[in-house]
């Protein structure tokens, strides 16, 4: 069986990044007029990359994965900055929750509400079953829609939990949760 991305990096977070931007923005910016390597999903890539390798943060982040994609401003300004650039639109990120002191109702209705709102996605936080960075593009009564980096279509809201820490279970962080949604036009 062939090694499938993510299975042995860490680099979920970044691809939750990009994904997340995607589903936002719609698709990146391709100018024909110039080369491939400048399209702005290859220079968003770059730039995320650059950031871990400039904070000293690229070979713990291979390895390891992310405890925080967007500690001290991290990679969500990065997604920020290249859709005013490329897009000319402005992409704004909420931290979910000021707790993990919630319940997966409250949890699952903020997401529903924020989701309801077209150009919106949410980066998540997953942990028990895996460890993982994923994008949530959609949300239903019973699952988690996602965009998802390692082949995840959907998760169960049977099998999420926010208080309990399982292997038979995704433990969903709501501190951990951004809530990304990008303005109709810039002013």
């Amino acid at each position: 069986m062939p090694i499938r991305q993510g299975s042995i990096d860490g680099l979920c977070g970044v691809y939750s990044v990009m994904n997340a931007t995607e589903v936002v923005i719609g698709k990146f910016h391709y100018d024909r007029r110039l080369k491939r390597k400048a399209s702005q999903r290859r220079v968003l890539f770059k730039n995320l990359i650059g950031y871990l390798a400039k904070n000293g943060l690229l070979e713990e982040t291979l390895i390891c994965g992310f405890e925080d994609i967007d500690v001290k401003g991290g990679f969500i300004d990065i997604a920020i900055k290249s859709v005013k650039k490329y897009q000319k639109r402005k992409l704004r990120k909420q931290i979910a929750f000021d707790t993990d002191d919630v319940t997966l109702d409250q949890y699952w209705e903020k997401l529903t509400e924020h989701l309801s709102q077209p150009d919106s996605a949410v980066i998540i936080s997953l942990s028990g079953r895996i460890k993982h960075w994923t994008c949530v593009r959609r949300i239903t009564p019973n699952a988690l829609i996602l965009s998802d980096s390692s082949g995840i279509r959907q998760i169960a809201r049977n099998l999420c939990s926010i208080d309990m820490e399982s292997r038979d279970m995704y433990t969903l962080w709501p501190m951990l949760t951004y809530l990304l949604l990008v303005e109709r036009k810039m002013g």
